[in-house]
């Protein structure tokens, strides 16, 4: 196995972590009212909006694969297990509120869009994802914006996602 496929199972493995996490919080709460206070309270809203940016993420590492190189077998199955895990968070979703509709929304709309890959010529490559980053002025601001650190570029949810909760030194592309 490569070091990009490692790294790559090893993020995947956390997304899958911290999105499973909040099926069993959410599972947990035996009052689907009492979830829908928690969901849109203004923390709870926050939450799943973070949660969304990892699934964006996973979806970045996704199209990364594709672009990149062969899947391994077990990289599949962990794109897999994150895509039921955020499918199964979609459920306690599903009451109506306009902001988690629009989460519901962009996660359809998201998966079923074709990312571009990395073009080398025209950007580099998140050292976490392995997709085009591109350059400051053709990126809006937001969740989108770049870093670079030690010569290696980031999307920043990506770098904040792997330093929070996969490792403490980022990835970097060779």
């Amino acid at each position: 196995m490569t070091s990009e496929t490692a790294h790559l199972i090893q993020c995947l493995q956390q997304i899958h972590k911290v999105i499973g996490k909040a099926n069993e919080i959410l599972a947990g709460v035996s009052n689907p009212s009492v979830c829908s206070e928690v969901l849109l309270s203004k923390p709870g809203t926050a939450y799943m909006l973070g949660l969304f940016e990892v699934y964006r993420v996973s979806k970045r590492l996704e199209e990364g694969v594709k672009t990149r190189q062969p899947a391994s077998e077990l990289l599949r199955h962990t794109l897999r297990e994150v895509d039921l895990a955020w499918n199964n968070l979609l459920s306690f979703l599903a009451f109506g509120h306009p902001l988690l509709q629009m989460l519901l929304l962009e996660s359809s709309v998201e998966s079923s869009t074709h990312l571009s890959g990395p073009n080398p010529a025209l950007s580099q490559v998140c050292g976490v994802c392995l997709m085009e980053v591109r350059r400051e002025s053709e990126v809006p601001t937001g969740n989108s914006d770049s870093v670079i650190y030690q010569g290696s570029c980031y999307h920043v949810s990506c770098a904040n996602f792997w330093l929070n909760c996969v490792d403490s030194t980022l990835p970097r592309q060779k």
